[in-house]
């Protein structure tokens, strides 16, 4: 078997056929195509473009980006709770990849979730368009291309069963995240929550920590899923949450140092 082979035999022939007609879900080139014209522009064409103009501010369009997180967010957790209502559970489930309407409508609802990630890329371009440099960070980088990419990954092979965890609570936590957002920048509540800001990191970590143990219960010989997800999912959450800890440490615990 040469390369050619095994690459469509895994890329294509092991795909889930639900989903391999949907828009970006065909071919990993267009997402391949997304994620480098992403880079290009954040540290490259972005730069070079607002070298000699002013900031701009896009306020508006940040609140009603943030309303629109908020509502999206929502309905994914409402699809994938209304069809399967123990999905945060941290337990095996093998999952349905049959044409039931039901497990369709579950994996509808974690292609959302990954066309929501690829939109979530325009978060660092609006930084690049604010000349907010400093938010272009390697955390915030590297986190949303894994994300996009393991979204993408499992919307096309394992948009069922234990899979759908991952949308469940990171869809939870963008709720709050978002909803913070909207709330800061509403003069005369921003001072009110902002000592929440934290917490959100602090969720953030609690994910990631609640994703390891899930990837462990998928790792479990008697759990009949695919194990590779599981194996591949841990180092790269590990590494995420210590990315997390370490803005953790920086922005907070430092300044608590400080004012002591």
């Amino acid at each position: 078997m040469n390369l050619t082979d095994i690459y469509n035999h895994y890329y294509y022939e092991q795909a889930d056929p639900r989903v391999t007609n949907w828009f970006l879900m065909g071919s990993p080139w267009p997402i391949a195509i997304i994620l480098l014209s992403y880079i290009i522009f954040i540290f490259h064409l972005g730069p070079r473009l607002m070298k000699n103009r002013a900031a701009f501010e896009l306020k508006t369009f940040i609140r009603f980006y943030n309303i629109f997180q908020i509502i999206a967010n929502a309905y994914i957790i409402r699809e994938i709770l209304v069809v399967h209502p123990d999905a945060t559970a941290l337990r095996c489930d093998e999952g349905d990849y049959s044409m039931n309407p039901d497990a369709v409508r579950l994996a509808k609802a974690c292609y959302v979730a990954t066309m929501l990630k690829v939109i979530d890329l325009t978060e660092t371009i609006v930084f690049v368009l604010r000349k907010k440099n400093n938010q272009v960070s390697f955390l915030h980088v590297y986190h949303h291309i894994t994300t996009v990419s393991i979204a993408m990954l499992s919307t096309r092979y394992i948009a069922s069963g234990m899979a759908v965890f991952y949308p469940a609570l990171n869809c939870s936590i963008h709720v709050i995240m978002y909803t913070y957002y909207l709330l800061s920048n509403i003069e005369g509540v921003k001072k009110m929550i902002f000592p929440f800001k934290r917490y959100i990191t602090i969720a953030q970590m609690v994910q990631f920590v609640l994703l390891i143990f899930h990837a462990l219960v998928s790792l479990q010989p008697s759990c009949k899923v695919p194990k590779f997800p599981g194996i591949a999912m841990i180092p790269n959450v590990i590494f995420n949450f210590m990315l997390f800890f370490n803005f953790y440490k920086r922005e907070y615990l430092s300044e608590t140092k400080k004012t002591e």
